[in-house]
Parts: structure tokens; C-alpha cells; sequence
């Protein structure tokens, strides 16, 4: 069973033998776990709920060799795009 359900979740909102490792990025969250039974699994969230135990994983998968190299180019090309954008304060992006 994944540890990012939401029926995971409400048994164990706060387990002791893993931590569920949340990462903010605009309105996606994304969530690393390295679970002692399970692996290493990640799980992307949409939006911030009102109410976290309702809010439930868009998708959800194991950590492969690569996908911090795809990660770092998605993060470059996302510093490319940010250089454009007009000073904080400015026009509304």
C-alpha cells in the first residue's frame, strides 16, 4: 500500500518509521517518502485542501535512477522561463 493514500494517511498521520516529506512548488506538492517496507515513493498533490485528510494523491510512483537528473533539467528550464518575467512587484504574470 502506498504511504501517500488517504487511508494510509488517517491510520498514520504521523508515522515513526518514515517521514512523509512534502516539497511545495507554486500550487503542486510533491511528497517523498523512503518507507522501511514499501521504498521509495514519491506522490503529487494538487492545490492546497481545506482539510489535508481529504485531499488525495493525483499520482503516485517509485523513485527511479534518473529522475533527479530529469528534476535538475526541468528546474533549469524553469530558471530560464523565471529570468523573463518582469521584477517582483511588476506586471502580473
Amino acid at each position: 500500500m502506498s504511504a501517500h493514500s488517504p487511508k494510509t494517511r488517517a491510520r498514520h498521520p504521523n508515522p515513526t518509521t518514515y517521514r512523509r516529506e512534502p516539497f511545495q512548488v507554486a500550487h503542486i506538492r510533491f511528497e517523498v517518502c523512503d518507507h522501511p517496507d514499501h521504498g521509495k515513493t514519491f506522490a503529487l498533490f494538487a492545490g492546497e485542501a481545506a482539510d489535508p485528510k481529504m485531499q488525495r494523491s493525483l499520482f503516485t510512483g517509485f523513485v527511479q535512477r534518473g529522475m533527479g537528473t530529469q528534476l535538475r533539467r526541468l528546474a533549469h528550464r524553469i530558471d530560464e522561463l523565471e529570468a523573463g518575467l518582469p521584477p517582483e512587484g511588476g506586471e502580473d504574470g
